[in-house]
């Protein structure tokens, strides 16, 4: 088959596919929980496939194939799959679809940048600049949880949400990066607790 397979790519293959498949249930199901869920589950694989290939011997071409696997993943996992989901259940004004689309932009903007100053994916680094685009669905879900037990004007707050956190990904903040074991188990206990509350509220 073609492509390359190890320990790290499964992990973002099946990121990519539960993410995809989460996606396309929310919308046979008319349930945006199943959609929030994969990517939640999708955002916990990203963290861990970086981590599990610098641990790994790969050739350089193996190292080439993470590096786009990645960020394709990336596109379509945190960019795509969180527009389409948003707009599929209310942002639907043209003004709230332009935000939808800067926000597409603004993530491939970080992502292509970050391919060409970063290629070395194997190179620690101690922060982040700007907001890496698998935060953008820990936000967009908290926003949902919260209004499943507020019962806020969610098109609105998402109007608003939206935008500032497509321009975080292109800003030039930083955010120190942890590398700590019990950071990575804190994750996910937060995300196995954010999946229960989607439906569970």
């Amino acid at each position: 088959m073609l492509g390359y397979w190890n320990k790290s790519v499964y992990i973002t293959y099946f990121g990519a596919f539960i993410a995809c498949f989460g996606f396309m249930l929310s919308f046979a199901l008319n349930n945006i929980d199943y959609s929030f869920a994969g990517m939640i589950i999708a955002a916990v694989c990203d963290m861990f496939d970086g981590k599990v290939a610098r641990h790994l011997k790969r050739s350089e071409n193996e190292k080439s194939f993470g590096v786009e696997i990645d960020s394709l993943a990336d596109i379509v996992c945190f960019i795509a799959l969180p527009a389409l989901t948003l707009y599929h259940f209310g942002m639907t004004n043209y003004y709230q679809i332009a935000i939808l689309s800067l926000y597409v932009v603004c993530g491939i903007i970080r992502l292509a940048y970050f391919n060409v100053a970063m290629s070395d994916k194997d190179k620690a680094i101690s922060y982040y600049q700007g907001l890496p685009v698998p935060m953008s669905i820990l936000i967009f879900s908290l926003v949902w949880i919260l209004n499943k037990k507020i019962n806020f004007d969610i098109s609105l707050v998402y109007t608003i949400v939206v935008p500032i956190v497509g321009l975080l990904h292109i800003s030039k903040i930083k955010i120190k990066k942890y590398t700590d074991t019990w950071f990575y188990i804190l994750v996910c206990l937060l995300a196995v607790v954010g999946i229960f509350l989607l439906f569970l509220l």
